[in-house]
């Protein structure tokens, strides 16, 4: 959608006001097309990750942005950590990644996913699909995950709806 035809500055004026329609959430008494919307938004946020430029736009801790699994984010709690953006992780003189610094502050598995993003010096972060080796977003490809995120949450509620009834059984 453009950003400057009059449906999307309704939009922004009514559901989003802070200009960023990921960030719009689900409220009562929005229409049937926003609440649609909202929802295709759900599933395009399950396959967006980061691709680090600068490093400036994307958050170390809440922003996907690690290329593996379904969260791609940092598995090593943030603890005490004062640093929050991607770009901090970088030495600024040779604009590689800050090896000691990643190495002290992540947990050995995030520390391998880490140093193996490239940076990109010069260039703004970006956002891409996750699931295409290029980047590009595909209606198929969407579909896939929103299908395979559904098998799992069936397959999660068989698994604990049998452990409850095999405890049950175990019980007499």
């Amino acid at each position: 959608m453009d950003p400057a035809s009059l449906c999307a500055q309704v939009l922004r004026a009514k559901y989003y006001p802070n200009g960023d329609p990921l960030q719009a959430v689900e409220k009562p008494g929005i229409s049937y097309s926003w609440r649609s919307i909202l929802r295709g938004f759900g599933a395009l946020k399950e396959g967006l990750i980061w691709r680090v430029g600068d490093g400036t736009k994307i958050n170390i801790w809440s922003d996907p942005w690690l290329p593996r699994g379904v969260t791609r984010r940092p598995i090593t709690p943030k603890g005490r950590t004062l640093l929050n953006k991607v770009s901090e992780l970088m030495d600024p003189y040779t604009g590689s990644w800050d090896e000691e610094l990643v190495r002290e502050i992540f947990w050995e598995e995030d520390v391998q996913h880490i140093l193996s993003i490239p940076i990109k010096q010069g260039y703004d972060d970006s956002l891409a699909w996750h699931y295409d080796v290029r980047g590009l977003f595909s209606v198929k490809s969407v579909y896939h995950v929103l299908d395979d995120s559904r098998e799992q949450k069936k397959v999660r509620q068989v698994g604990s709806t049998s452990s409850a009834d095999s405890s049950i059984v175990g019980n007499f």
